[in-house]
């Protein structure tokens, strides 16, 4: 049996789109891992750049509240209203599960599984590294303290960092590349490892890129 890598989407796609939009790294890294797209918990409108080409592949999902709009923000430093609900349905009932791959939204939400996972089972914890692509961050990533948002995101960093492995992967011309930048603080840097490359908010598409990532995550898995 291959070991098992947790595949979770960006907000508004849902895990065909997801799988579709890896398609690359998944060539690269499925005669090793067998990687397990999950489908997110939440109906949602499509994301930004899945219309038109997937007008049809709804219904479009995400993995938590981060509305930002209302005068009141919907997100929780950690995510207990969701976490629970993710580990029990995808990460209990279809692990195990090695490692964490997620994109945008889908990043965050493996941030905190991720944590959650240690904190429950400590050095046991049976997710062993992560690979995250233009991640997004709790609070959103705002950095400036008079900022209503910032108060979530640094209670959630007060939290803890997340000790195992991680690959960021951040994109030079991502809208959201500062969320990519501050989700890098919730992992130790002695664990973390940063690939950038140039494109926007999207999966890499360059086969050098993909080639590194795969290369990554073999060795993240060979050392654990």
């Amino acid at each position: 049996m291959l070991p098992r890598i947790l595949c979770l989407h960006g907000q508004g796609t849902n895990a065909a789109i997801f799988k579709i939009q890896a398609r690359k790294l998944v060539a690269l890294l499925e005669q090793d891992f067998e990687l397990v797209f999950a489908e997110g918990m939440i109906d949602c409108p499509a994301g930004p750049g899945i219309l038109p080409v997937f007008e049809k592949s709804g219904p479009f999902r995400m993995w938590l509240y981060d509305n930002w709009i209302d005068s009141e923000p919907d997100e929780e430093p950690d995510w207990s209203s969701g976490v629970q609900r993710l580990a029990d349905d995808v990460l209990v009932k279809q692990g195990p599960f090695v490692g964490v791959l997620g994109f945008s939204q889908g990043a965050k939400a493996a941030m905190h599984l991720l944590r959650w996972a240690e904190k429950k089972y400590g050095e046991d914890s049976p997710l062993k590294f992560s690979l995250l692509v233009c991640g997004t961050v709790p609070g959103r990533g705002v950095r400036d303290p008079d900022d209503r948002r910032c108060k979530v995101c640094e209670e959630s960093l007060a939290l803890g960092r997340v000790k195992a492995e991680s690959i960021h992967v951040i994109g030079s011309d991502d809208h959201w590349r500062p969320e990519s930048e501050a989700l890098l603080k919730f992992f130790e840097p002695e664990t973390r490892n940063l690939v950038r490359f140039p494109g926007g908010h999207h999966m890499p598409l360059e086969d050098r890129v993909n080639t590194t990532l795969a290369q990554l995550v073999q060795a993240a898995y060979e050392g654990m």
